[in-house]
């Protein structure tokens, strides 16, 4: 059964951010929770009305992805959500309902449907006698920053690929888990330092009140996406927005026949960056949003870095890890990854090309210290499913066909995605035949 909901937009009250004040409400009155944006730290721009409405919708669907339970769902998964959006031009975004239906459905793995009410008064609400900042530089163009790996090195690329360019980098936090803001201000303190003059930050809070009864944040990329094409559309709808993410994590090749379908993320997946760069080109903006490392590893994105220098110097100091949040059965609490997630493999087999895998993880899979043969305990899904891959040793015909179960790609593509695959797979290998104990390099195959 769907469940009903609105976006509610006070009249005239504002939040104490300049935002406001809304929350999303089912059709009995109930409210599941209010939506929370720090609007001051977009002050500076003047983006367009539907700029703002993307990031309300995007806000929206944030918080539903975290307050709707799974388990509430009749396959305890696919939930589903009739969701009344107020916008400033109702027809416009009812002509690109389809693509946003079908970006959203695709995204979260939900099924949404979409309606659009007329909004009379403006988001950004700021209090009596607050000044706009403009940006102290016009920046020729607009990159994510996560505070992860691959938009450090995403960053860094495009600052040495174009000398005398400023760049403004965007990044989303969420009141109730704070780490992601740390992680970007060392970043950004780093970047700032190499590059002085040519870098403009924004580093928005985005999230909702209420407790959060899902964890699994399928669509925090979308506010991402919303917050970077704000960004950028208010300066020129021209100006391209980077959203530096590594070929294997982008298309998550299901490791496992259990993890097909949208059991596998999707956040920047080829086919979703499509699906919202149709949409907001439809809505007046200019819809080119660019992944830099689409055709690279994770290890070949470190390798091929422009600034190896500082990359060495600062990446430790980012965070690639998916469940950070879940220390208790660390070995090691105070380090920044569990070790054992996909992301964390990933990073390490990554850092390892460059003789970079030296830092701490709560786990080491290469010691042994996460036990696969453990059936009734979630924490080795991750490690168990990346062995029993490996072990298969998949062809690249059969990676096609892999690839497209997690969502459709360019025909002329499918080769190269594979082949991203298959190398990135040889990354891990190296890992742990360089580090793994016998028993470890036995389990997953490795001579």
């Amino acid at each position: 059964m769907s469940v009903k909901l609105e976006i509610v937009i006070a009249p005239t009250a504002a939040t104490a951010y300049d935002f406001a004040s809304m929350e999303i409400v089912r059709s009995n009155g109930v409210s599941l929770g209010q939506l929370d944006v720090d609007f001051r730290a977009l002050a500076a721009l003047k983006a367009p009305e539907w700029a703002a409405d993307l990031l309300v919708l995007a806000t929206a669907v944030y918080g539903l992805d975290k307050l709707v339970g799974r388990s509430s769902a009749r396959d305890a998964w696919t939930r589903s959500f009739m969701l009344k959006v107020p916008v400033a031009a109702p027809n416009q975004w009812r002509q690109q309902r389809a693509d946003l239906t079908a970006a959203l459905n695709f995204l979260t793995g939900d099924q949404w449907q979409l309606s659009f009410s007329k909004r009379e008064t403006p988001v950004y609400r700021p209090k009596p006698g607050r000044r706009r900042r403009a940006l102290a530089r016009t920046p020729q163009s607009v990159c994510l920053l996560s505070g992860g790996l691959d938009s450090l090195i995403g960053a860094i690329d495009h600052l040495e690929s174009n000398p005398g360019s400023n760049v403004l980098l965007v990044g989303h936090h969420d009141g109730q888990m704070p780490g992601p803001l740390d992680d970007q201000h060392s970043l950004l303190a780093a970047i700032r330092a190499t590059y002085p003059n040519r870098t403009e930050a924004l580093l928005v809070r985005v999230g909702h009140s209420g407790s959060s009864e899902e964890i699994t944040l399928r669509s925090r990329s979308l506010v991402f996406i919303a917050l970077g094409m704000f960004a950028a559309s208010s300066v020129d709808r021209k100006l391209p927005l980077l959203v530096p993410e590594n070929g294997t994590m982008s298309l998550n090749v299901p490791l496992t026949p259990s993890r097909r379908g949208s059991c596998s993320t999707r956040t920047t997946h080829p086919f979703f960056i499509e699906l919202v760069g149709r949409v907001v080109a439809g809505l007046g903006g200019n819809g080119a949003i660019q992944n830099p490392l689409l055709f690279k590893t994770k290890g070949e994105a470190v390798s091929q870095c422009l600034n190896p220098d500082l990359l060495r110097t600062v990446a430790q100091d980012s965070v690639s890890c998916a469940k950070r949040g879940h220390r208790r059965t660390w070995k090691r609490r105070r380090a920044n990854g569990c070790g054992r997630c996909m992301p964390c493999i990933y990073r390490r087999a990554a850092l390892h090309t460059v003789d970079l895998d030296s830092e701490a993880y709560g786990r080491d899979v290469c010691k042994g210290e996460v036990n696969i043969d453990k059936r009734d305990e979630e924490a080795p899904n991750d490690l168990r499913a990346c062995f029993s891959f490996l072990k298969r040793r998949h062809s690249t015909r059969e990676l096609e066909r892999l690839l497209i179960t997690s969502g459709p790609l360019p025909p002329q593509h499918l080769q190269l995605h594979a082949q991203v695959v298959e190398r990135a797979m040889d990354e891990i290998r190296n890992l742990l035949r360089d580090k793994g104990t016998h028993k470890i390099r036995k389990q997953a195959g490795v001579k």
